[in-house]
């Protein structure tokens, strides 16, 4: 009589354990990874790479100083230094619109390390971010502050629409409960 070999039943749950904890570290190692990369930061892309790369970790705010070279990230009241790159261009200014709806240019946003603040980009733990027009060497854009994606604008007017219309379409939006 002739018995075929076959894997008992131990065998199986010691390969397949092996294969389990092999893979456990593969996608852990990999997923730490992904969630270390920060983003390169420019107006266009602020708020979906600062989102994405601080999603749901709370109250956390970019700072910049030395012309927008050098950007920290302040976070449950420890502050660090922004690992991604950033490119804002040269010459940057940052306007909200105030109470009357004209551009209010931000010049004293503060200062650290005994050098002047030029950005200041809070990210709620809602999701929602700091509303601003940033104007720089490249352009004008409109950073809207509920889940929008900045957008690249014309000049000014345009940008003050945008900033005039989100604002009315947050207040109406409750309107149907």
């Amino acid at each position: 009589m002739r018995y075929s070999r076959a894997f008992t039943l131990l065998e199986l749950i010691v390969v397949i354990f092996i294969i389990t904890m092999v893979g456990a570290m593969i996608f852990s190692t990999a997923m730490h990874n992904e969630k270390k990369e920060n983003k390169v930061l420019d107006p266009s892309t602020l708020p979906s790479s600062f989102r994405s790369s601080f999603k749901n970790q709370g109250d956390v705010e970019l700072f910049c100083i030395k012309k927008c070279q050098e950007c920290f990230v302040l976070q449950n009241g420890q502050i660090s230094s922004y690992d991604g790159g950033v490119k804002f261009g040269k010459e940057v200014e940052l306007y909200k619109l105030d109470k009357d709806n004209h551009f209010v240019h931000l010049d004293e946003l503060g200062r650290f390390k005994d050098k002047k603040l030029c950005l200041r980009y809070h990210l709620y733990p809602n999701g929602s971010t700091t509303q601003l027009v940033i104007k720089n060497s490249n352009g004008i854009f409109y950073l809207p502050s509920f889940f929008g994606e900045a957008k690249k604008v014309e000049d000014m007017d345009e940008a003050k629409e945008l900033w005039i219309k989100n604002k009315y379409d947050l207040r109406d939006s409750g309107a149907f409960y």
